[in-house]
């Protein structure tokens, strides 16, 4: 019996997307963005198998789920029997992230069967993947990677655990086993607690309520829609309109030739990332460990405006 297979992903620098494709290639999966079902108001997949692919977002933070993730699975029906995986890239700890999903995708009467986080700084796709990333990267962030520049001998056994990472996931989702899930284990949630509660959660807070400028004690998932406010263009914008295109959660309109941000932002820095005048400025970007206007190389500003994949 052949089962059908639908990878959904979100993505704004890019990474995810490759991961998407890779996993959907190798597991003879369709490939849908998620923005492009976010208009619905349900998603219900024919699919026997069903993958979600997207980035960690602020996990020592809040849940570490992208806030349009989170909507996404509050929409998703008809999960009852289906084998779900999920898959999140990050550039360092993943906190709780699989298994706050993991606690959704049950709340819509469906179950996670396994979990898995590929980081791009230690883990990554396949070896011509890794390739790119470390030409492109810049020195900050290589350093961060490893705290020296990479011999060829520690390049080469990088690429090949990081082959191995993709092709065990590709290979645990093939054969539908179930029951691994990578996330933070009880032992650390318990030494990280203190930390998080009284130091992390509040300087966050504080941070996003300066970005958002408002005085207001908003939770920090309602603070990062409105962190936008914070977005800057300077004279290099020549109204191209490439960050309104590339924006997922559509949060951007051009006034005048301008970029206008509408308070619904995803904090994904595709509209920074994508920008090829370098234009887009803000505080917002002091917040993320992404290196400077950094999107992957193996996708294209084509690949980002695709909105319907169905």
């Amino acid at each position: 019996m052949i089962l059908s297979t639908e990878v959904y992903y979100f993505s704004g620098t890019g990474n995810s997307l490759v991961v998407a494709r890779d996993i959907a290639g190798k597991i003879n999966g369709k490939l849908i963005a998620i923005t492009s079902v976010m208009d619905k108001e349900s998603v219900k997949s024919d699919a026997d198998v069903v993958g979600i692919v997207f980035p960690v977002y602020y996990a020592t933070n809040d849940c570490g789920i992208p806030l349009i993730v989170g909507r996404f699975v509050q929409k998703m029906e008809t999960l009852g029997g289906k084998y779900i995986f999920a898959v999140c890239t990050c550039g360092h700890m993943p906190g709780t992230t699989i298994e706050n999903l993991k606690k959704a995708i049950q709340f819509r009467g469906g179950e996670l069967a396994a979990g898995f986080t590929i980081s791009i700084s230690k883990e990554g796709l396949t070896e011509e993947t890794l390739r790119h990333i470390k030409l492109s990267l810049s020195k900050r962030f290589t350093a961060s990677m490893n705290n020296e520049r990479l011999t060829e001998e520690k390049q080469q056994k990088t690429s090949i655990n990081q082959q191995k990472k993709f092709n065990a996931i590709c290979e645990y989702v093939a054969t539908r086993k179930t029951g691994k899930f990578e996330t933070r284990s009880t032992l650390r949630k318990i030494v990280f607690a203190p930390l998080l509660h009284f130091l992390i959660k509040p300087a966050f807070s504080r941070r996003y309520r300066k970005l958002s400028n408002t005085s207001s004690h908003l939770p920090f998932s309602e603070l990062m829609p409105i962190a936008d406010r914070s977005f800057q263009i300077d004279e290099k914008c020549n109204g191209c309109e490439i960050c309104a295109k590339v924006c997922p959660a559509k949060n951007i309109k051009m006034v005048d030739g301008r970029p206008v941000w509408q308070h619904h932002c995803e904090n994904c820095l595709a509209c920074y990332s994508w920008c090829p005048k370098e234009a887009i400025h803000g505080g917002i970007l002091s917040t993320n460990k992404m290196p400077t206007r950094y999107h992957h190389p193996d996708v294209k500003i084509s690949d980002m405006l695709i909105r319907d994949d169905t």
